[in-house]
């Protein structure tokens, strides 16, 4: 795994210089989101901000620019996203220093998302009408920067890293998520719908809670055009995960999703925008979506080969896609009887 990038002193003292900010009283590393994207967390005389380099690949100027377009516009629409702080020269939403991108944000103060009983329920149904809320914003908000676009809601060239796997995945996993995957692609094909922006990174992680109430939405550096049944697949999947209890390998951990968690995701996005897709479209995508995601982050057969580490996360992924997949049926009547709920 690759180790968490850190800010030096340097950049923060030489970013921090094109902000009035006032008496700067701490700086703490703040050790979440991607470890090739590192943050700070500022207190100073104006409030609390967050600081964040860019990662590589997401910081093209007109990338950054684009997602910023996206953030406003999401702030004039009322959406819960974090504000952008402008430089005090020229307001610019953005600094470049040395050949990295830097970005300033209001802090939020809140907390993670909650899987115990007690929560999950409410903050799934949260996150789910986030996601819609989000969806009707993008389609109303003027952009002048071209997005990257997503070419393929599943990418089937992926399929060629399973068999460079190790012995831990056997035969019969190998064809099942072969067969998965594929079958995936077919679907997401047969009922494609006009491209659209998407949020492109919709995952517990990028929540912030207060009590029951979601307060923001974090991270538009992936924003794009691409799949929205996708999205909402893939964010099932990450919002009906059961984690491993401590001490637990992945590969045993229980293969079915937390289907409170899953159910009330479903019916806050539904409720949100009713027509948006099929509940039987998003479940069948789900296992693909889950391997599709396992394998990109395997970016060649030579790692693939080398990394034990992948074969364990596979093991997993295909315990739970599998099962994802025989119980469709049943998870399709489950979710169909939820009704919308004020």
């Amino acid at each position: 795994m690759s180790s968490r990038q850190q800010l030096s002193q340097r950049e923060i003292d030489r970013v921090l210089g094109n902000y009035a900010l006032g008496t700067i009283h701490s700086i703490a590393e703040l050790a979440a989101g991607s470890v090739y994207s590192p943050k700070v967390i500022i207190e100073s005389d104006r409030g609390k901000f967050l600081l964040k380099r860019r990662a590589r690949g997401l910081d093209l100027p007109e990338v950054v620019a684009f997602s910023h377009e996206v953030i406003l516009g999401c702030l004039e629409r009322g959406v819960c996203v974090p504000p952008l702080v402008g430089t005090s020269a020229n307001n610019n939403s953005m600094v470049q220093f040395g050949d990295h991108i830097y970005e300033l944000f209001v802090y939020i103060e809140g907390a993670c998302f909650n899987r115990s009983p007690a929560m999950i329920g409410a903050h799934a149904q949260q996150a789910g009408a986030l996601l819609g809320e989000v969806h009707q914003a993008l389609d109303t908000i003027p952009t002048s920067f071209e997005p990257a676009v997503e070419p393929t809601p599943i990418d089937l060239n992926r399929v060629q890293l399973l068999d460079y796997l190790g012995a831990d995945i056997d035969t019969n996993q190998r064809n099942h998520l072969r067969r998965l995957l594929e079958y995936g692609s077919e679907l997401a094909q047969a009922n494609a719908q006009h491209p659209a922006l998407v949020h492109g990174d919709w995952h517990p992680g990028n929540m912030i809670y207060r009590g029951t109430e979601i307060v923001a939405v974090c991270d538009f550096d992936n924003t794009r055009v691409g799949s929205r049944l996708r999205e909402v697949a893939q964010a099932m999947v990450h919002f009906s995960l059961k984690p491993p209890t401590p001490g637990q390998r992945a590969q045993i951990c229980d293969p079915a999703p937390d289907r409170v968690a899953l159910v009330h995701f479903w019916r806050g996005y539904h409720c949100q925008i009713p027509s948006a897709c099929a509940l039987k479209h998003c479940l069948g995508l789900m296992p693909a979506v889950m391997i599709d995601e396992a394998l990109a982050s395997i970016p060649s057969a030579n790692q693939a080969t080398a990394n034990g580490t992948s074969d364990a996360m596979l093991v997993a992924v295909a315990r739970k896609s599998i099962w994802l997949d025989e119980h469709q049926h049943e998870l399709l009547s489950a979710l169909e009887s939820a009704r919308c709920q004020g």
